[in-house]
């Protein structure tokens, strides 16, 4: 039997978030335990909006630039979506007008070169020599796609079109890797069945080739059972469901003495004043992710 999560356990991590989150993880706390109104996440999540419609300001932890990018509006509409923010919402819609904007030589890029003017960690630095021209980019690419089936844009349909299929065939004929997979998972939860179908068997198989289901692995940066399901009746909840037991227990005995639940990544031996300063801001927001999943599992002893 899966271990559960006591109440001293949960008290202590909920002071962790309170102690080192963001008032971001504060609200979105009290939303979520507490009842809270969703307009107090909305009025957090706004500090980090910028005149373009776009997130920035930090929004994505390890990407400290003020100025907006595509990964930190992607990260916004994942929240906004985690309240369940009505679509006709001011902030979706700047939003979405921003990733309208964004869409160049046939894809999204997650960060600009403005992104290099404040502490990053390694793998968002950009680099003015990738070339993104004709290849479909997944990540963020079928991200978005879900969001312009979700919310109102004023993309052009047949430019919208074009992009379904060019997401359908990439995952038909290209392997996937995990970030890659997750955007496919949340466009996916945004399809008519009939469209939902046709790109299941793929993602079925991209998941069995990319997740990890021995312990041994999971300590380090993976994608794990529970990363790809969030709830019990998630997408892949059968499909990994003889890993989920063990998978659970492995997570409650992640906690760490102070409460918190760590990051499984780090930025090395770049900007190491600033990687220590932050470091509890995102054990945060691992620790209210962990909280909210054993939750809706089940397993925490309130």
């Amino acid at each position: 039997m899966t271990d559960r999560l006591t109440r001293d356990d949960f008290d202590s991590a909920v002071q962790f978030i309170l102690d080192n989150g963001t008032n971001l993880h504060r609200q979105r706390y009290r939303y979520h335990f507490e009842n809270s109104d969703a307009r107090h996440v909305v009025a957090a999540l706004a500090e980090y909006q910028n005149s373009d419609g776009g997130f920035g300001n930090g929004l994505e932890s390890d990407l400290r630039t003020r100025n907006s990018s595509v990964v930190c509006t992607t990260v916004a509409l994942q929240i906004l979506g985690e309240i369940d923010a009505p679509v006709g919402t001011p902030m979706v819609s700047a939003a979405m007008h921003y990733l309208v904007a964004q869409y160049r030589d046939g894809n999204w890029r997650l960060i600009g070169e403005d992104c290099n003017d404040a502490p990053h960690a390694p793998w968002w630095r950009y680099d003015p020599d990738s070339c993104v021209r004709g290849r479909f980019l997944a990540n963020p690419g079928a991200e978005i796609l879900g969001y312009l089936t979700a919310y109102p844009h004023k993309m052009c349909q047949q430019t919208v079109t074009a992009l379904f299929r060019r997401a359908q065939a990439h995952i038909e004929n290209e392997p996937l890797e995990m970030h890659d997979l997750l955007c496919y998972e949340r466009l996916y939860q945004c399809l008519a069945p009939e469209m939902q179908a046709q790109m299941l068997p793929h993602l079925l198989r991209s998941a069995f080739d990319i997740v990890k289901v021995e312990e041994s692995d999971w300590e380090e940066y993976c994608l794990t059972p529970l990363d790809l399901v969030e709830r019990p009746g998630s997408l892949f909840a059968d499909f990994f469901a003889e890993y989920l037991d063990r998978n659970l227990d492995f997570r409650i005995h992640q906690q760490r003495a102070d409460g918190s639940w760590q990051p499984t990544w780090s930025w090395g031996s770049e900007f190491p004043a600033t990687w220590r300063v932050i470091e509890p801001e995102i054990s945060a927001e691992v620790t209210l992710k962990s909280l909210l999943q054993l939750r809706s599992f089940g397993l925490v002893g309130l």
